[in-house]
């Protein structure tokens, strides 16, 4: 089977899939995408379709590039889904959010998930066992936490996350890591148990830059998907292939 490749464009990094079928093959991060990079990544690896999330703006080249090839599709919450949107504002919908349910779903059809992505700021998204998204909560990421502490005051200084769990800060330093940090694990402990009352068995998945900073601290049993995004984005890219024919 031809290679396919999945393409996910956050707010810091970009992040590329090949995949052939369902098994991913090789994985790339990068600080920037260009389409010169993107056909050279498509010609090495010989894919015939792409699929494109994106939390921003495409460039004029990258948008030229997706409207004019019918094997390079823009992820979009009104495209074939493998699952139902719930969302009462689709087309507000991150789309890595969708890309992260599909993922989820693929992995664990038919029983209800929450998806926890642990980026530039930690979302949480719900699928339940029926095969609807419902939707979820967006919050502070961790790096977004500490950034604004120091930047929307006059003396607080940037620090950066601890290392070692703490439960209480000794100094201005420790303080400010404490409360980011352990705030944000406490945070997600309390979705986590919230959502348990509501759906029962859930499913626990977490994935996103920072995620190996809280997989470690979190005392619920969780399944670590670092590259859920890109398998949902493959999931959603057959679908639709298939749709196609």
């Amino acid at each position: 089977m031809a290679a396919r490749l999945t393409v996910d464009i956050g707010n810091s990094r970009t992040k590329l899939g090949v995949f052939n079928d369902k098994s991913l093959q090789h994985v790339e991060i990068l600080d920037k995408l260009t389409v010169t990079y993107l056909k050279k990544v498509m010609n090495n690896f010989s894919v015939s379709y792409v699929i494109v999330s994106t939390v921003q703006h495409l460039s004029r080249y990258m948008a030229k590039l997706v409207n004019e090839s019918d094997h390079i599709f823009l992820l979009s919450p009104f495209m074939h889904l493998p699952f139902q949107v719930a969302y009462k504002t689709p087309e507000t919908l991150g789309l890595d959010r969708l890309a992260g349910a599909a993922g989820a779903w693929s992995l664990f059809p038919r029983q209800s998930s929450l998806i926890i992505d642990a980026g530039t700021c930690l979302k949480y998204d719900l699928v339940s066992e029926k095969g609807v998204y419902l939707g979820g909560n967006i919050s502070p990421g961790l790096h977004m936490r500490l950034k604004s502490m120091h930047l929307l005051t006059d003396k607080l200084p940037q620090v950066e996350p601890y290392k070692r769990y703490q439960a209480m800060g000794v100094d201005t330093t420790s303080a400010l890591q404490v409360g980011a940090g352990t705030g944000a694990i406490h945070e997600i402990e309390g979705f986590i148990q919230e959502y348990k009352k509501m759906f029962g068995k859930l499913n626990i998945l977490l994935t996103g830059g920072d995620s190996h900073f809280f997989v470690s601290k979190l005392k619920t049993k969780i399944f670590e998907a670092p590259n859920l995004v890109l398998q949902g984005l493959n999931e959603i890219l057959d679908y639709n292939v298939q749709k196609s024919y």
